[in-house]
């Protein structure tokens, strides 16, 4: 559906918190309430989710080739709370297409901000003046890490279980065929989610063995595609480069860029991911 100022507007859709029985995490009532949320979140890269069939909807298959998705998110969402994904195309500088994106609740709050881009459309994204490192030399929970540090996890392959496992039980708020079994790139092609999970949260579990204990939640995500889509069943050599650290009156943050690249070396998908720590659920400031 388009308005009349050219925006077009995804169906409202109430996603469920896939990851609520996590106990300990922002996920899980219990824990979100007490560092001050209304429930356990729902992860923001299920929302973005949401926003693909808009990048389909302006720039065709292209946007699995060699399109960005971005999202800068603001308020938190919990199981079933009804959400609704927008877009609006902005002009771009170079060879390339842009699109405005964000999401709505059902009540008006902003969930998140961001872009979409397809090709070279020249000018910053959506997250690039967002990168920062305030207050770097405060950060405690996240002080082992260093800036241009490099993790390197090696050969991994993308079995693509999980999101097999919510197309079946109908848990996937925007199903598309190409998520199944094949694609026109051949195997199924990963959703954000897959494609966050894959890349960062494999490094993030290599993060956490040295972070201690402290509850975590994503606060902005670029995904992009550089020489096509991650497809399932494939390998992918992974590794991650710590671009910023900072903090916040509530969290400290990591900035990482997390890259997949195909048996010849070729980087496939990169995800660019600001991540947060409470300060309230470690005890080192307590």
């Amino acid at each position: 559906m388009a308005t009349d100022d050219g925006t077009l507007a995804g169906e409202p859709r109430r996603p469920r918190n896939l990851h609520g029985a996590v106990s300990g995490s922002i996920h899980d009532d219990a824990t979100a309430r007490r560092l001050g949320f209304r429930g356990g979140t729902i992860a923001g890269s299920y929302h973005m989710e949401q926003a693909v069939p808009l990048a389909l909807a302006l720039f065709g298959r292209a946007w699995f080739d060699n399109g960005t998705m971005a999202a800068y998110f603001r308020n938190a969402t919990v199981d079933g709370e009804g959400v609704q994904a927008f877009a609006r195309r902005t002009p771009g500088t170079g060879d390339g297409e842009r699109a405005e994106l964000w999401m709505d609740t059902a009540d008006g709050r902003r969930v998140w901000d961001g872009s979409a881009t397809v090709g070279d459309p020249g000018g910053p994204s959506a997250l690039a003046d967002r990168m920062t490192d305030r207050d770097a030399d405060k950060v405690r929970i996240l002080s082992f890490l260093r800036v241009g540090e490099v993790i390197d996890l090696g050969e991994l392959r993308l079995d693509g279980e999980r999101q097999r496992e919510r197309l079946r039980k109908g848990l996937m708020t925007e199903p598309l065929d190409w998520y199944g079994d094949s694609s026109p790139w051949g195997p199924a092609v990963a959703s954000p989610p897959t494609e966050v999970s894959f890349t960062f949260e494999s490094v993030k579990q290599a993060i956490v063995r040295r972070r201690g204990p402290a509850v975590g939640l994503y606060g902005a995500i670029e995904i992009r595609h550089l020489a096509g889509p991650l497809l399932l069943g494939e390998t992918y050599h992974v590794s991650s480069t710590v671009l910023a650290l900072g903090c916040t009156p509530k969290t400290e943050y990591m900035w990482t860029e997390t890259v997949a690249a195909d048996r010849d070396g070729t980087p496939v998908t990169s995800v660019l991911m600001m991540s947060r720590v409470m300060k309230a659920s470690s005890d080192l400031y307590s």
